[in-house]
């Protein structure tokens, strides 16, 4: 593995890395691995949230149900919302 130094670091970040390694139970290594990945596009061999194999799954007579369902909640009661 390559390894890399990176200086001068705010001492605000560094102490939300360190919150947020200690939520999540990870070392300080392991968090900023993942920051990174995170904000280079990810790890290429995690898995992907594909949901194209059950996503417009419904026929147009279920869609419509479903629209006709869902329909009273599309509305706003004025009253409430001041």
């Amino acid at each position: 593995m390559n390894q890399i130094t990176v200086r001068n670091i705010p001492a605000a970040v560094e102490s939300r890395l360190r919150t947020m390694a200690d939520r999540l139970g990870l070392s300080l290594n392991q968090t900023v691995i993942r920051l990174l990945e995170a904000a280079t596009g990810g790890r290429p061999d995690a898995p992907k949230r594909d949901l194209s194999q059950i996503a417009a799954r419904w026929s147009d007579r279920e869609a419509d149900a479903f629209d006709r369902a869902t329909a009273p909640f599309e509305s706003v009661d004025e009253e409430v919302w001041r």
